[in-house]
């Protein structure tokens, strides 16, 4: 029973087609997904800027943690990561009270309002004085307006797109890594350039058109439904929390995020004190991102033809070896710039390919799943980079003294993921060859 209703769920678009999504209404049924069309591309294409507004900006608080241990160095590295932490973690924490307001006001309100807080966000960062600022305004301001654009990206892409779900997510978090590449780059010769005061502003100036393009494009295809009779006033029903399959894809997903933010964040500084070549010090955060780039967009086409579990398991276990077998010996520039290009492309695949497995196999319900899957995964981003960060020694040190230990703790956190995903995969399709 548990294998056809896994081939079911993968094969007929139908049972996503049925059940609404956040801005179907029950009263009328849209039509199937277009699969495309100008109004689908634009969508994507905002659910990508949106996708570089927020997590594009998380991903490159590595170059953030390499200034902020150099101008504090009487600071410990877990405690500033809680800057970049608090951040991820918002992100997907608000993606519940995001959801309910995108049901009374709508996705493109929501992104708008979270735009203009992070507008307002690098506005402030730039005359900052002291340290605890840096943990309000970068950190919590910064989380919140993050999350409150962040969820909205699969809610209203996946309406447009079934057949090529995991590749629509794939592009759509492709943003993330794009921008990972342009933000670490643009912050550090800003701040090299102009000073760490003007590098903001002018972030902040650059947010304005983008946060405008993805405001008016990310439009849903009907409205959001009215409120059900007897139906409670969030419209999240919470039951959802008692279906053990989607349990286990949720901790497996937290727990790959606690292994993954430990990597982005620290590897721009163990490149610093292992002291590599200058090019892969200055770009070492934008190549990770263009490798994860690489990864979500053509796994997110492969895991369409051939599964997208198929796809996920394996990069998974491949993010865990890298971990352990590269990164652990990497003592050279050509080691680092490796383990960078390599790590990054077998992390990419997870984050994108997870919320269209949601998709495909509770999509009744679906933002009720979308709004408790992505605060489960904050309590990782939170608590991941600052249980690193106690391994590393504080400022100035000349020695990659920790990082062996904090390899081995992304590591096996990845391979745990994989191990968990494994098991709910026999669940619903017990042949290693099926398409699932």
């Amino acid at each position: 029973m548990d294998t056809e209703r896994g081939r079911d769920l993968e094969k007929t678009p139908s049972s996503a087609h049925t059940v609404p999504s956040p801005q179907q209404s029950p009263r009328r049924s849209p039509g199937p997904p277009p699969e495309g069309g100008l109004r689908a591309w634009l969508a994507l294409c905002s659910g990508a800027t949106v996708m570089a507004l927020s997590f594009g900006m998380v991903n490159s608080f590595g170059v953030y943690q390499s200034y902020y241990e150099n101008k504090y160095p009487h600071m410990s590295s877990n405690t500033l990561s809680i800057i970049g932490s608090l951040q991820g973690c918002l992100t997907f924490a608000t993606a519940l009270p995001s959801t309910v307001g995108m049901y009374y006001l709508g996705p493109q309100a929501m992104v708008g309002a979270g735009g203009l807080i992070c507008i307002l966000s690098y506005m402030f960062l730039s005359i900052t004085t002291a340290p605890w600022q840096l943990f309000v305004v970068q950190g919590l301001m910064f989380g919140l307006g993050s999350g409150l654009m962040y969820v909205h990206c699969a809610g209203v892409v996946f309406q447009y797109f079934h057949r090529r779900k995991a590749i629509a997510s794939g592009l759509i978090t492709s943003g993330a890594s794009m921008a990972g590449v342009y933000w670490p780059i643009g912050v550090r010769g800003l701040i090299n350039k102009v000073g760490f005061a003007w590098g903001n502003r002018i972030i902040g100036f650059l947010y304005i058109p983008m946060v405008a393009f993805a405001t008016t494009n990310l439009r849903p295809r009907v409205p959001p439904p009215p409120r059900k009779p007897g139906q409670n006033v969030l419209r999240v029903n919470f039951r959802v929390l008692l279906n053990w399959r989607f349990q286990v894809l949720n901790v497996s997903f937290a727990v790959a995020i606690l292994g993954l933010f430990p990597g982005l964040f620290y590897v721009d500084l163990f490149c610093q004190r292992l002291g590599v070549a200058r090019p892969i010090q200055d770009y070492n955060v934008a190549i990770v991102n263009a490798a994860t780039l690489l990864g979500r967009v053509s796994c997110g086409y492969v895991g369409d033809k051939l599964g997208r579990f198929n796809v996920m398991i394996p990069t998974l276990v491949l993010s865990g070896v890298l971990s352990l077998a590269l990164w652990i010996p990497a003592r050279s520039s050509a080691a680092a710039l490796a383990f960078c290009i390599t790590w990054g492309f077998a992390t990419g695949p997870f984050v994108s390919l997870a919320p269209a497995i949601l998709g495909q196999l509770f999509a009744d319900e679906l933002p009720s799943y979308l709004g408790v899957f992505f605060p489960t995964a904050s309590v990782g981003v939170l608590v991941g980079p600052i249980i690193a960060g106690t391994f590393i020694p504080p400022g100035h040190v000349d020695t990659v003294e920790g990082f062996d230990k904090l390899s081995v703790f992304v590591g096996v956190l990845f391979l745990a993921a994989a191990a968990s995903l494994s098991a709910l995969r026999l669940v619903y399709q017990r042949r290693l060859l099926a398409k699932m």
